[in-house]
């Protein structure tokens, strides 16, 4: 009998064998997916960054976002000297590779630290974004993306913390939740959320609205716009009630757990610029602008603020909608700026025409390619964000003068809104052009034939009139007067058409 026990365990023994051996894998797969970043920033060397990482490493490559394409290395042209060490401290060798990549010698299976100096040398190159995605300092701080400071090891990364330790009085403005009870260390959902994120560290001035589920931050770091405080918070204010009361409710992008937290950089710089990095915004505003650069700033704000329902939200399945995401976007960026007062009757025209209209007109893919042509996105502005914006303010305009002003586009936005919220599923052309002929009770076929399929010119001012407004071009300019006396109807529809 003795000899039996011995020869075959004990059934009872195996469960507990197999408990074991899977919690084991479970607790080693866990801590494969865990990686911790320390930032560190000395108060006389504020313009480097020193990074301390440490991982299991899932393969034996380290890599760096490779969205700053004008570098052959990418983000990793902004790092010196890079070093690692396994868990007994001993150096481990590191090979750079082709692009923002490096390789670590030998098969690792235990924890292992890569530590790297991030020099803040970006505004000495040319961007063609701007500065504003990139990095840069301030009198009050220093401004970074997590893509231009994180190194990554693996794809399945999901537990995943950075630890800041700063200078005296510096605080930390970040789109992440704290961690445990260190107050400076943050945790996040995985690698999106890490290398889409903005970051102000510094003496800045921050701005907090919360609402149930979501917190809009703002981080001003410059004087300019630290003295401006008051103003962006009534301004954020505003345009969140606006989109929440359009919409139905705050933003809802897929697989969020928690509260959605967005953060807005807004500074002072050579030139009005502006970037949305996942669910945040940074925003740049011309030193000692005219009023029309500050209202550039205002709306690159209010217009990337708009996406996170309007592109996050809600998407579409191709490019060839994004006429749709940036063009109507544009539409209730303007409506949602003269809703709160920064535009009037006659400015919110004057935009129209001497900004919208013009970049319109003036772009060469107007009348040579389609609207629904995705691609021509970022070289043809005029074309996808101001065509798409006429598109959008044309079919509304059918939509309430054919309703009697019961109904508008803004009813579609909350179909999608309502249908698409918190989901992973898209809308497509289709859809859009199905709902749009169902609210204005006219097929909307031809229309999307002609001027978002085809190429033809879009001629706004015909859909001008229904809402009490006299327009015509005239040598490449939009003229738009409202008419002396206006119809009940046009009257509805021309306010509701401003946001009103």
């Amino acid at each position: 009998m003795l000899f039996n026990l011995l020869k075959k365990p004990s059934l009872w023994l195996i469960p507990m064998a197999f408990s074991s051996i899977s919690s084991n894998a479970n607790e080693l797969d866990k801590n494969q997916k865990q990686i911790s970043y320390k930032v560190t920033i000395k108060e006389n060397e504020p313009n480097v960054a020193q990074i301390h990482m440490k991982f299991i490493p899932q393969d034996s490559i380290l890599y760096m976002d490779g969205s700053a394409r004008a570098f052959e290395n990418s983000w990793g042209h902004f790092l010196h000297d890079i070093s690692a060490y396994d868990q007994h401290k001993n150096k481990v060798n590191i090979v750079q590779l082709q692009g923002p990549k490096w390789k670590l010698d030998g098969d690792h299976t235990s924890p292992i630290t890569v530590t790297y100096n991030v020099h803040l040398t970006h505004p000495n190159y040319t961007w063609s974004g701007g500065i504003d995605g990139a990095a840069y300092a301030t009198e009050h701080g220093v401004f970074y993306t997590g893509r231009s400071l994180f190194m990554l090891n693996g794809t399945q990364r999901n537990d995943i913390s950075v630890k800041f330790d700063l200078p005296k009085h510096w605080k930390a403005t970040t789109p992440w939740e704290v961690d445990g009870k260190e107050s400076n260390r943050y945790a996040m959902q995985g690698i999106d959320d890490l290398l889409q994120s903005v970051m102000f560290l510094g003496t800045h001035k921050e701005i907090k609205i919360k609402r149930k589920d979501f917190e809009l931050i703002f981080a001003l770091g410059t004087k300019e716009t630290m003295e401006q405080e008051e103003e962006y918070k009534e301004i954020a204010n505003g345009v969140l009630n606006y989109y929440v009361n359009l919409m139905g409710g705050n933003p809802n992008p897929p697989n969020l757990k928690g509260t959605l937290r967005s953060v807005v950089v807004v500074n002072a710089w050579d030139t009005t610029d502006g970037e949305a990095l996942g669910n945040n915004i940074s925003v740049l505003v011309e030193k000692d602008g005219d009023e029309f650069s500050k209202l550039i700033s205002r709306f690159i704000f209010a217009h990337e603020f708009f996406h996170l329902w309007n592109g996050k939200s809600f998407s579409p399945n191709s490019d060839n909608l994004e006429w749709f995401k940036e063009g109507v976007t544009n539409y209730y960026t303007v409506k949602s700026l003269y809703h709160i007062g920064i535009l009037d009757d006659e400015s919110y025209l004057n935009v129209l025409s001497d900004f919208f209209y013009k970049r319109y007109i003036d772009d060469d893919g107007v009348g040579t390619l389609a609207m629904s042509d995705g691609e021509a996105k970022h070289d043809h502005w005029g074309l996808v964000y101001g065509g798409g914006m006429f598109v959008g303010m044309a079919q509304d305009i059918l939509i309430r003068n054919a309703t009697n002003n019961t109904k508008s586009l803004d009813m579609l936005m909350r179909a999608f809104y309502q249908k698409y919220g918190g989901s992973e599923e898209q809308y497509d052309m289709d859809e859009v052009c199905q709902l749009l002929s169902d609210l204005s009770g006219e097929d909307q076929s031809s229309f999307f034939d002609t001027y978002i399929h085809g190429t033809a010119k879009f001629p706004i001012e015909t859909y001008l009139y229904p809402a009490g407004l006299d327009a015509s071009v005239n040598d490449g300019k939009l003229l738009i007067k409202k008419k002396n006396h206006l119809k009940t109807l046009e009257q509805d529809i021309f306010y509701g058409f401003l946001g009103k």
